[in-house]
């Protein structure tokens, strides 16, 4: 295998859920081509090899994974881990009996069509690519098993990532959770069902993030979440206000009454594990952890006391990290991005769409935007108002196409109400962006 040549259409840097999406999308509508696809990892999947052992969906299944295959039993199912590798490895599986893909395990790309092994500095591919270059690794998530905490720890400190949580061997006096974050929530959630007394639990949140309602982020309804935003954002009188609207009206939760978020990233939670959250009392928001020494956590903005007897576990890592937009198509290359808010990878299936549809580069860019994912909820209303542009404006091309693709999330709704809601989204999206403009 050293030094081959491989010959592809499309060489797909990231066999992830995102690079996944846009290969099982192009292979059934562009019948001609031939994808390779590459990965560090031994098994496709992406981040979810690396992710701990009792982590779910956040949003249901119905709308996850790729166009061709459904993932697991509908409705508000939360499929796990190992669920959702097994479902990426039938999928790749499908892609490979294709005979017009292969897959690169345990590989990187170097850049200038050569790959390597990285158990095997020797063995090598030259890849020769006739048509795109397409980089599924620009979103890359970060999960704490992979990326380390950012802060100094002491020699005496016990500190292990989310993963270790499920392969403790005896209790600790004191449990320090070190994020606020989807992953953070999960190890929270994770103690409390395991019995540890929420008394026993130390929270470190650096900054409060809003939660969203998961009951109305759901296959068949989510649409009218949309239509509720919209309103609110057209309706406010400050930022601070369409947030407080939502909070109203139950479409979003926060941890604490006396504290404004500062953070959107579209965290779903249900109700029943909200409630759970708020039993754990000693909340500490005192900005990021810069040190943990044997009797302290020391802060950006203060210091706690600890003991020997803590464990501390790591949730800083940033997931989807931002990144700045870049061009979807350009010469030669194409880079996945989320092209609706906190959408990845439906926003693949429609690259990889658009890709199959005989339009140019600059036609493409123009027809579905970037919408970077969100971090700050002053990302909520452009996130949202892209999104909404996207795929309403994407209704004259592709009409069919967004109806009948079971990642799209809206797709899910009867007919009726579906037309319903594109309806007053098109007639009430240019009375919100002027409120939003105005509100500025």
């Amino acid at each position: 295998m050293t030094g081959q040549t491989i010959e592809t259409d499309y060489l797909v840097i990231g066999a992830g859920a995102m690079g996944l999406a846009f290969a099982d999308t192009l292979l059934d509508e562009s019948r001609d081509c031939h994808i390779t696809l590459v990965d560090r990892h031994a098994k496709p999947g992406g981040h979810w090899n690396d992710a701990y052992p009792f982590v779910t969906l956040h949003q249901p299944a119905a709308f996850y994974g790729v166009k061709s295959r459904r993932l697991g039993s509908g409705g508000s199912d939360l499929s796990s881990r190992s669920e959702i590798l097994s479902y990426f490895e039938q999928a790749m599986q499908r892609l490979l009996a294709s005979s017009r893909v292969r897959f690169l395990t345990m590989c990187e790309y170097r850049g200038d069509g050569e790959i390597v092994s990285v158990v095997d500095a020797s063995c090598t591919y030259k890849v020769n690519v006739r048509r795109r270059l397409v980089d599924a690794s620009y979103m890359n998530v970060e999960v704490p098993s992979t990326h380390g905490p950012r802060y100094a720890v002491d020699d005496d400190v016990t500190l292990i990532p989310i993963n270790g949580l499920a392969r403790l061997q005896r209790p600790w006096d004191k449990y320090v959770v070190i994020g606020a974050g989807k992953t953070g929530i999960d190890a929270v959630l994770f103690l409390l069902d395991k019995g540890v007394a929420a008394a026993r639990i130390q929270w470190i949140v650096p900054n409060d993030m809003w939660l969203w309602n998961r009951a109305l982020v759901q296959a068949g309804m989510v649409e009218i979440e949309f239509v509720r935003f919209l309103k609110a954002m057209t309706n406010a009188a400050s930022q601070d206000d369409m947030f407080l609207t939502l909070e109203r009206q139950g479409s979003l939760m926060r941890l604490d009454p006396e504290h404004m978020p500062r953070k959107w990233r579209c965290a779903t939670v249900s109700r029943p594990e909200y409630e759970q959250l708020c039993t754990v009392r000693d909340v500490v928001r005192l900005g990021r952890v810069q040190r943990i020494t044997g009797d302290a956590i020391e802060l950006e903005h203060g210091r706690v006391s600890s003991n020997a007897h803590s464990l501390y576990i790591d949730c800083s890592a940033n997931g989807l990290a931002p990144r700045e937009p870049r061009p979807l198509f350009a010469d030669g290359q194409i880079t996945l991005q989320s092209v609706f808010m906190c959408q990845q990878v439906f926003s693949a299936s429609v690259i990889a769409h658009l890709e199959a549809m005989r339009l140019s580069d600059t036609q493409r860019n123009a027809m579905w935007q970037v919408v970077p994912h969100p971090e700050w909820v002053a990302d909520f209303v452009p996130g949202m108002l892209g999104s909404l542009e996207n795929i309403l404006g994407a209704q004259r091309h592709m009409p069919l196409w967004l109806r009948r693709c079971r990642l799209n999330a809206v797709a899910h709704t009867a007919l009726p109400r579906y037309l319903l809601a594109a309806f007053t989204l098109w007639r009430g999206l240019p009375r919100a962006r002027i409120a939003m403009a105005a509100m500025r």
